[in-house]
């Protein structure tokens, strides 16, 4: 039996029973074990390391040469699961420490996608969900810090002092803020990137697009004049009248589109959004995190820093059998193309009549795979000095000659 608001002791459970952590294999050997998840191999490193880490700070916590931490920072691209993983060492800390467990978010809709998938993937964890802006917190054991970006902000600060948690998990895609406020964790834990997850097969490939200027009515009538093309996307503006200005612009065309905000129903125009009600949903931020929907083809992305580039254009990386290929729009002068991240497939750039392909010459390459292939096979010989020294027989066969 668990209970709650108690601060647990490792002491009691480790001399009452076998360590977990005799080898690698056998501490890691039941994480995820009763969850309904097909766990990918860069899950279950990321997850083991996490554990390993708590369990060497609370060995030896003042020891710097170990990869150890009462504070573990995962950083893992959106999409690649970081719920789930949370989820997974939140349950198996549970299971064989009986930590009670606190969520905490930014955001209400990333507390109740949590918390539904803990019903749903059959983890069952025990679980408080906290707001960020709670003023008398639960007190738990692991805090887990969803969007984990957010932690430096003062009522995050606030929050860690009420509940005071033996072990913090953080979760994020982007672990560096816009005002250069650094997080402070014990460990990061990082493993495979936006690129490689879309090379391996686990984010969608995706094409990208490239259009002069980023305002409310070029993004508009981007969008109008190839409404095929675009499907299903959201739009991202700095300001609350460019989102209303953009809105009005595709009504005009006969565009089914809303401006999401912190006041307007959000439940209701993500449904809307979901099951096809609604073409396009416009917004500033709020949409930045916790907004999943596989079946979105394209993102308008504004001129943002790296940071916010990323949680943007990463609403859009979920795979979806109805499109092989997503899509990210952005103009010339963005501080952050997307492509710094990770290479799209292909690259299109609007004319001011039409979108011009910037594929590579194919001959080009041809002739460049080529010359490699020659290279490869040239004989190369060394400079007489090098050679004359290499051919040198050591001292003591020499000696031994002699002898």
């Amino acid at each position: 039996m668990i209970t709650k608001n108690r601060m647990f002791d490792f002491d009691d459970q480790i001399t009452s029973q076998p360590s977990a952590f005799t080898d690698d294999d056998q501490y890691v050997s039941d994480l995820f074990e009763d969850a309904q998840v097909d766990v990918r191999p860069y899950q279950m490193r990321i997850a083991s390391k996490v554990i390993r880490a708590f369990e060497d700070h609370h060995n030896d916590p003042f020891n710097e040469l170990k990869a150890s931490g009462s504070s573990v920072l995962v950083e893992s691209p959106t999409g690649s699961g970081k719920t789930v993983m949370g989820l997974g060492i939140a349950q198996w800390m549970q299971k064989h420490f009986g930590l009670s467990v606190g969520w905490v978010a930014m955001r209400r809709n990333l507390l109740q996608q949590a918390q539904a998938e803990n019903l749903a993937r059959g983890f069952d964890i025990k679980m408080e969900t906290i707001s960020m802006f709670d003023k008398n917190p639960p007190k738990v054991d692991l805090l887990v810090v969803d969007e984990a970006q957010h932690d430096a902000a003062m009522s995050m600060a606030n929050l860690h002092c009420m509940v005071r948690p033996q072990y913090i998990l953080g979760l994020t895609a982007t672990p560096f803020r816009s005002d250069r406020v650094k997080l402070c964790f014990d460990k990061v834990i990082q493993d495979a990137g936006i690129h490689q997850l879309i090379q391996d097969g686990y984010l969608s490939r995706y094409h990208h697009y490239t259009i002069p200027e980023y305002s409310a009515k070029s993004v508009a009538q981007s969008y109008a004049d190839d409404v095929d093309r675009w499907g299903k996307s959201i739009m991202f503006f700095h300001r609350l009248e460019q989102c209303e200005a953009c809105q009005l612009y595709l009504a005009e065309r006969g565009i089914r589109s809303e401006v999401v905000t912190a006041k307007s129903n959000r439940e209701r125009q993500l449904d809307d959004f979901v099951s096809g009600r609604l073409d396009v949903l416009i917004n500033m931020n709020i949409l930045t995190e916790g907004f999943d929907c596989p079946d979105l083809k394209t993102v308008f992305c504004r001129p943002s820093s790296k940071s916010c580039t990323i949680q943007m254009c990463g609403r859009v990386f979920r795979n979806h059998e109805d499109h092989p290929y997503k899509q990210v729009v952005q103009c010339r002068n963005t501080p952050h193309p997307m492509l710094k991240t990770a290479t799209a497939d292909e690259q299109y750039v609007w004319n001011g009549s039409d979108w011009s392909s910037l594929k590579m010459n194919q001959h080009i390459e041809a002739i460049g795979n080529r010359t490699r292939q020659l290279i490869s096979k040239t004989e190369v010989k060394l400079p007489k000095l090098v050679a004359a020294v290499r051919e040198t027989r050591p001292f003591w066969q020499q000696f031994q000659e002699a002898s």
